[in-house]
C-alpha cells in the first residue's frame, strides 16, 4: 500500500536524509510536502490530508507538540523524529508513540514504517495516545499506554503499586485493586521509566513504586511490603540501591 506523509523539519540537511532513506528502503511511501516550521506545517497538513507526519520536536518558533495542538481531530499518524529531548523523550515513551532519533537508522525507519502501516486504520487510538504524550510534556499527572490484548489502556503512573513478570507478559497492579496484563516483558517497561526514579527494579521479575512501600524488614533477605498488603523480596545487590531510594 501506498504510504503518503509530510516532513515538518526546520533543518534542510535532515529533510535531505530523509528523503533519500525513504527513497532507498520504503519505496511505499510518497512524500506529498515538506515544511520547515509550524505555521507552514499546520497549511500543508491541511492542504494533503496525509497517512502520516514525520515531525521534528525541536523548531524555531515552537515545538512539534504545538503543532499537533492546533488540530481540533488528528487524522493522521505521527512518526517524532528528533535529537533526544529528555522531557519529550519521556513522554512519547510512556504514550507508546512513534518515534526516530536522529541520526536516524535504516531498521528503526524501517520499522516505523511497518507499524504505521499496521496501525493506519486505528487513528482514533493514536488520538488518544498522542493527547495523553501532550500531557505528559505539559508536566499534569502522568499517565503510561498498557496494550491489553485489543485494548489499549492509560493508567496514571502514581497508581501503580508494581509490575511483575509473568513469562512474556506484564502484570501491572495499582493502589485500587485492578490488575492489567500487558504484552509488553517487564524490561520494556523498565525502559520506558527510566526517567522516574520512583519506580525501581528491586528484582529479575519485579518494580516497584517507591511511594507504595510501606514497610520493609532489616535482615536478610530484604522484604518489601507494597501497601500493607504484597510482599516482595529484594536482590541482595539490589538492597542498598533500594534503601537509598527510600532514604532510610
Amino acid at each position: 500500500m501506498e504510504l503518503k506523509i509530510v516532513i515538518v523539519d526546520d533543518e534542510p540537511d535532515s529533510i535531505n536524509v530523509m528523503k533519500k532513506l525513504l527513497a532507498n528502503f520504503c519505496p511505499q511511501v510518497r512524500i506529498l510536502a515538506e515544511a520547515s516550521n509550524i505555521k507552514e506545517g499546520y497549511v500543508l497538513i491541511n492542504e494533503h490530508k496525509p497517512d502520516a507526519v514525520f515531525l521534528d520536536i525541536q523548531m524555531p518558533g515552537g515545538n512539534g507538540f504545538e503543532l499537533l495542538r492546533k488540530f481540533d481531530q488528528i487524522n493522521f499518524e505521527v512518526v517524532f523524529v528528533t535529537s533526544y529531548d529528555k522531557y519529550a523523550m519521556d513522554a512519547i515513551r510512556l504514550s507508546a508513540l512513534h518515534y526516530l532519533l536522529k541520526p536516524v537508522e535504516t531498521d528503526d525507519l524501517r520499522e516505523a514504517v511497518k507499524r504505521i502501516e499496521k496501525r493506519i486504520h486505528g487513528r482514533q487510538t493514536q488520538l488518544v495516545q498522542l493527547n495523553n504524550a501532550l500531557a505528559n510534556i505539559e508536566g499534569v499527572d502522568k499517565k503510561i499506554t498498557l496494550h491489553t490484548g485489543d485494548t489499549v489502556t492509560f493508567v496514571d503512573l502514581k497508581d501503580i503499586t508494581h509490575m511483575e513478570s509473568d513469562k512474556n507478559y506484564t502484570i501491572v497492579h495499582t493502589k485500587s485493586g485492578k490488575r492489567y496484563t500487558s504484552s509488553k516483558h517487564l524490561g520494556e517497561y523498565e525502559e520506558m521509566l527510566k526517567e522516574h526514579p520512583r519506580f525501581y527494579r528491586a528484582n529479575k521479575s519485579c518494580i516497584v513504586n517507591i511511594n507504595h512501600i510501606t514497610n520493609y524488614s532489616k535482615d536478610e533477605p530484604c522484604i518489601l511490603t507494597i501497601n500493607n498488603l504484597v510482599t516482595k523480596e529484594v536482590s541482595r545487590r539490589k538492597k542498598q540501591e533500594m534503601l537509598n531510594l527510600l532514604k532510610f
